[in-house]
């Protein structure tokens, strides 16, 4: 086996450790007792799974890891993933090329949405267009709290987490029976179709029962959506008219020696079109989506020190598409995978594993009569292993590594280690410095490898003989953990990127075809300040820079802006009721390789009212975009949002019988 881990990226290691080490070797153990205390401070109750594979409370995870919890989902009316990502700090949603209907991927860290892992319970999402997850297509009626860990993390999860890794934990029902009914509509005032006056619809209604050992819920997330037109002049139309419709369930039954089995099935049904403008002629562009999931789980919690989960997912994805030419792809993904953890000393966790990947794509140009992915598949296997070694009570060091066996690219190891110090003693609370480096890998997707897409006025070509791509990453941090609510926290950040894929132009000005681009680089800092100021005031505050270079011709990487700074403020206004507001900004960035054009940055400010009426019935109200920052339409270097203003308003009413 090889590893791409750069000779010269190892030689940071011993430092970063050894920096730690040294801090913990300043007190030696006389005051380890001392940092066995505990802070008061919800961060302290918080279990996250996503860094390691298995539980720590956030404040002691070694893998800086970023929550959105179901409190603050629904405080922010939240109706997919991408409403729920688009606050997380030094997070950016993007949108899909080729996709017409308000769909989103997200970009961290300077790697884009192709690079990001998106996970469900800890199996992957299938990307709806081959490379990027739409992260529209997942609704949050379901989920526990998302987890964001940032970073190369292919030591734990193998290609595509190369960027780092957001995993979405639904959650489990704890009441002997609840109901729940969540409705909201709004428009986009003088954008909307003027016959429709709520021009988006959601619902989401869940039933859910616990019943002894067993448990089960079922959750149906219904959007129905008419377009808007920014231009009244003009037929064009963006955003979607039809639905995108979410059904999700989740059922275990706990045996009497421990085990639990989970069984969850989810369904994605899309049927969404608008008006498109192509070569001076408009077209209707139509997209129909269905997506078939199972995913079980068969666990053994931690029991005499000694746990294990056997985890199986499969995935159909089927879509039609018209444009100006009628498409239909089909993919299927697999996943079979088995943990093991064991504790085989007070100080040291081992956690091993393996796991089988497939997948397989077939797309069709069915007005063309030709294929643009013939019928290809791939298969992967993979082993992994880390150890969760406590040197000291107060300084923790993990070291991971990861081997695959891909049947087109053969073998890779992908090496990590995470370390954490932490301190009670200094300031009051609690002071964590975590440092990591890992190895990023990423096999080329079956799109890049065998795609022809002919749209007539250009084509994009897939490319056989692409490389892996593979990153080294590296991470450094302080966080200061204040001893009653809040925290402050800086992080630095730097990625080496090797044979990164892109589209290149190739022979005509209308011809694209996937390429490795030789080298790259991110790096940057990203600092996060959480308090509440008072106990009526609760302040969130983050600023991102990012520098993203292509080594070859020393110009900034394209769709990357350099700065974004994200503030929000809760209010109670009076019992049961909350004001919210939250500025997200961006500065410009570069649209084309040579540097020569720019988007501009602009700020969006939204603005949320929650009131809780009684126990079952809530109400709320928002308004989104509300300067309505807009792009110019016209002008084909402006990527500010398609969206404008939206003003909506909602209705929560639930049953509980605990």
């Amino acid at each position: 086996m090889n590893t791409t881990m750069k000779r010269n990226g190892m030689k940071l290691l011993p430092f970063l450790i050894g920096s730690l080490y040294g801090l913990n070797s300043m007190n030696a153990y006389a005051d380890e007792a001392k940092e066995t205390q505990k802070v008061s401070n919800k961060l302290e109750e918080i279990q996250v799974v996503t860094g390691t594979k298995t539980p720590v409370p956030l404040a002691q995870t070694p893998v800086r890891t970023l929550v959105v919890s179901k409190q603050e989902i629904e405080a922010k009316h939240a109706q997919n993933l991408a409403d729920v990502l688009k606050d997380v700090p030094g997070l950016r949603l993007t949108s899909p090329i080729g996709n017409y209907t308000g769909g989103k991927g997200v970009q961290m860290q300077g790697f884009d949405s192709d690079r990001v892992l998106i996970l469900i319970d800890g199996s992957p999402v299938t990307p709806s267009s081959g490379t990027t997850v739409d992260l529209t297509q997942i609704a949050v009626g379901d989920i526990e709290r998302v987890e964001v860990v940032k970073g190369a993390t292919s030591a734990l999860y193998g290609t595509s987490a190369m960027g780092g890794v957001i995993n979405v934990i639904t959650k489990n029902p704890t009441h002997k029976f609840k109901a729940k009914v969540d409705v909201s509509g709004g428009n986009w005032g003088n954008e909307s179709k003027p016959d429709n006056p709520v021009a988006h619809k959601n619902a989401n209604i869940e039933l859910s029962t616990k019943q002894g050992k067993w448990s089960g819920q079922v959750i149906a997330d219904l959007n129905q959506s008419s377009s808007f037109r920014p231009d009244a002049s003009s037929p064009i139309t963006y955003g979607y008219d039809g639905h995108k419709n979410n059904f999700s369930g989740k059922y275990t039954y706990d045996f009497d020696s421990g085990l639990k089995l989970s069984l969850m099935p989810r369904f994605y049904d899309e049927d969404a079109k608008n008006v498109q403008k192509s070569m001076g002629k408009y077209y209707t562009y139509h997209s129909l989506t269905d997506t078939k999931t199972l995913n079980s789980i068969l666990e053994q919690p931690m029991k005499d020190g000694k746990g294990w989960k056997l985890q199986g997912m499969w995935e159909d994805f089927h879509n039609d598409s018209t444009t100006t030419v009628k498409r239909e792809t089909k993919t299927n993904h697999g996943e079979l995978g088995f943990q093991y953890d064991w504790e085989i000393h007070s100080s040291h966790l081992l956690t091993m594993g393996l796991k089988a990947n497939y997948e397989k794509m077939d797309r069709n140009n069915l007005t063309k009569k030709t294929k643009e992915v013939d019928n290809k598949s791939k298969d992967s296997q993979e082993v992994f292993a880390q150890d969760s070694w406590f040197v000291t009570p107060n300084f923790e060091v993990i070291p991971g590594v990861r081997a695959e066996k891909d049947s087109k690219f053969g073998d890779h190891v992908s090496p990590s280690i995470n370390t954490l110090y932490s301190r009670t003693d200094w300031l009051p609370g609690r002071l964590n410095f975590r440092a990591s480096v890992g190895n990023g890998y990423r096999t080329p997707s079956l799109k890049e490898l065998y795609y022809y897409f002919d749209q007539t006025f250009y084509k994009v070509i897939g490319n056989e003989d692409l490389k892996p791509e593979s990153s080294t990453n590296y991470q450094l941090g302080a966080e200061w953990i204040f001893p009653q609510d809040g925290s402050l926290e800086v992080n630095l950040y730097h990625n080496d990127i090797d044979n990164l894929i892109d589209t290149v132009q190739v022979g005509s000005s209308t011809t694209y075809q996937y390429k490795n681009i030789e080298r790259t680089r991110t790096q940057g800092v990203e600092t996060v300040f959480r308090k509440h100021l008072t106990s009526a005031v609760n302040v969130n505050l983050s600023y991102t820079y990012l520098d993203a270079v292509d080594l070859r011709t020393h110009k900034k990487l394209t769709d990357r802006p350099e700065h974004q700074a994200k503030m929000g403020v809760d209010v109670n206004l009076m019992k049961n009721t909350v004001f919210s507001t939250q500025m997200n900004y961006q500065s410009d960035h570069y649209n084309n390789s040579s540097n020569t054009t720019k988007s501009p940055g602009y700020a969006t400010w939204d603005f949320r009212l929650n009131h809780e009426v009684n126990r079952d019935w809530s109400v709320y109200a928002g308004v989104n975009n509300a300067f309505d920052e807009q792009r110019t339409f016209s002008d084909t270097n402006d990527f500010r949002p398609e969206e404008g203003r939206y003003v909506y308003v909602g209705a929560k009413w639930q049953l509980v019988n605990p």
